[in-house]
């Protein structure tokens, strides 16, 4: 081995700027989080053997940290701006740059190697940092090693390697590793080129030294030296304003079930309209809200739409706004409603809503990280994902749902319109709008948007814009594609071959987005089912959110444990 340096490089450019990036740090295609139920606990003689800590637990023999609140990307943050300090605390140089899809990666001057190695050590001697070996691919068998033991690799001199603290929660077992870890490259800075070992979101493997101007960025509450243009916004960034907007009813208010009962006695409704499984709740909102907190943290404002009184677990948060059917409808007369079709037809009337939001059902929920190019281009256009299931022959019937009626309904009037021919639903998961192109959409259908918003239950009439006359017609007017890349999970809860389904969720954790459906016509029992749900919930989504009321969350969560194994056992 030839001998290194043991000075500090100077990698500084001597121009300084700045920048801001919002999107989310680790949009790596693949991501995937574990929830395997192995769990062995470090006893206290073992953990001082290796570390003087007591949060540590050991899985399939590698250390972690025990979880209770950090989310992905707060992880990755934590994790970042620790190999930092460690890095500055050694006196080395480096730039930050990014990814794409803007996993964050600290770049060093391969001749301080040694110093890179020696900084982490000291500074991580105490801490259950790992070094997955990246470059080069072939040494992708080499295990992952603790940096606390003076390496970063089995390889000789590897070109790029992740740091990563696992971290487990000990109830649901969801785990972070080193798909959410922050990338090291070593890179050669000679005096007339600069090599990367991969190309980034901007550069090329090799660039001219006179053409690497640099300049700093803020970035996590610090500044950073970069690359120019490395984090300004770039076309291929999704960056502008994204809400969410749920529509909601509270199943268990007596109240409104009365007046709904009594309203109902003169409709005739479809196939499983009336059924009280299109209300019961069992506190999936608090789960779906969640889930936007851990996977999607670009989201910028959550909406929730009901007439209910808000959810007990509901607190004040500049994040959540409660909205009441008459802030949204134009025309109030026609409320109360008790039909989603017609609360969907005003979404776009909601009051300050961004141009660009999702909308999505209480039942439900992000599944793993998601990033915002996963429903919008860099320029707006849409992206909704059909499902495999065909809209079917015959019209619009009564004795059919108000789901397969409105389909029917909507693809008359787009056939009408633009002369072809609709032919599968939609997923059940969350699905992209524009305000303006909703808008649209009412001014080349009026009448059947007023008809829908007058329609006080599900009729045979009513159109279905979020599902699915908005996005055929915004895919016909060149404002939507179909989204083929998304994972998207249906399970409908009142099924026996749900309980299986739901425990092989919770072990892969491999699903961008799944549905917890509660069907019209069950084969198990109302109480099977909400135990089952209830605990699947609590463990896929343990971190209660900012706006959730203080209580005891860890008392819920030690009921959540093995004395219910039916998912985990």
């Amino acid at each position: 081995m030839t001998n290194e340096p043991e000075q500090p490089r100077d990698l500084r450019l001597r121009i300084e700027g700045d920048a801001f990036h919002r999107r989310v740090p680790d949009a790596d295609r693949g991501l995937q989080l574990s929830g395997s139920p192995e769990l062995v606990i470090v006893e206290p003689d073992a953990q001082h053997a290796r570390f003087v800590r007591d949060d540590l637990v050991v899985r399939r023999g590698q250390y972690a940290l025990r979880n209770g609140h950090a989310t992905p990307h707060e992880s990755m943050v934590e994790d970042l701006l620790a190999v930092a300090s460690a890095l500055d605390a050694g006196r080395v140089d480096y730039l930050l740059v990014r990814r794409d899809g803007g996993r964050p990666v600290i770049a060093v001057d391969r001749r301080d190697r040694k110093r890179v190695v020696r900084s982490l050590a000291t500074a991580f001697a105490n801490e259950p940092f790992y070094s997955a070996t990246f470059l080069p691919q072939k040494s992708a068998d080499a295990p992952d090693v603790l940096v606390a033991d003076g390496m970063l690799s089995t390889a000789r001199k590897p070109l790029a390697v992740r740091l990563y603290r696992p971290r487990i929660e000990p109830v649901g077992r969801l785990r972070y590793g080193a798909e959410s870890a922050v990338q090291l490259e070593f890179w050669r800075f000679g005096d007339d080129v600069i090599e990367a070992p991969i190309e980034n979101a901007l550069m090329r493997r090799t660039l001219p030294r006179g053409e690497a101007v640099e300049e700093t960025v803020h970035l996590h509450g610090r500044d950073w030296r970069t690359l120019e243009h490395m984090w300004q916004p770039l076309a291929s960034d999704v960056d502008f304003e994204i809400d969410m907007v749920f529509s909601w009813v509270d199943g268990s208010d007596v109240e409104f079930l009365r007046e709904r009962a009594k309203r109902m006695q003169t409709y005739v409704v479809g196939e499983g309209d009336d059924s009280e499984a299109r209300y019961r709740q069992i506190d999936e909102l608090k789960y779906a809200l969640r889930s936007v907190y851990l996977f999607a943290p670009w989201v910028r404002r959550i909406f929730i739409c009901t007439d209910s009184r808000p959810p007990a677990w509901l607190a004040r948060h500049p994040k959540v706004t409660v909205v009441r059917a008459e802030d949204m409808f134009a025309d109030t007369s026609v409320l109360p409603t008790y039909n989603s079709h017609a609360i969907e037809s005003q979404l776009h009337r909601i009051p300050g809503i961004a141009e660009h939001f999702l909308y999505s059902n209480d039942d439900m929920f992000f599944g793993r990280p998601v990033s915002p190019d996963l429903f919008f281009s860099p320029g707006g256009i849409t992206k909704f994902v059909e499902a495999g299931t065909r809209i079917g022959l015959g019209e619009s019937d009564p004795s059919r749902s108000g789901f397969e009626n409105a389909a029917r309904v909507n693809r008359a009037l787009l056939r009408a319109r633009f002369g072809k021919v609709t032919t599968r639903h939609l997923e059940h998961c969350a699905a992209p709008l524009r305000r303006s192109v909703m808008a649209d959409l009412e001014a080349t259908f009026p009448e059947e948007f007023r008809r829908t918003a007058a329609s006080r239950f599900r009729s045979a009439t009513d159109i279905s814009v979020t599902n699915s006359l908005y996005h055929y017609f915004a895919l016909l007017t060149g404002r939507a594609v179909v989204q083929t890349d998304a994972k998207v999970k249906y399970i409908e809860t009142t099924l026996q071959r749900a309980l299986p389904a739901m425990k092989r969720l919770l072990k892969r954790r491999d699903e961008d987005m799944f549905c917890l459906n509660d069907g019209s016509f069950p084969e198990i029992s109302v109480e099977e089912r909400t135990e089952a749900v209830i605990e699947f919930l609590e463990r896929y989504f343990p971190f209660a959110a900012p706006w959730e009321k203080p209580q005891s969350d860890a008392a819920a969560r030690v009921a959540a444990t093995d004395e219910r194994p039916s998912l985990t056992a």
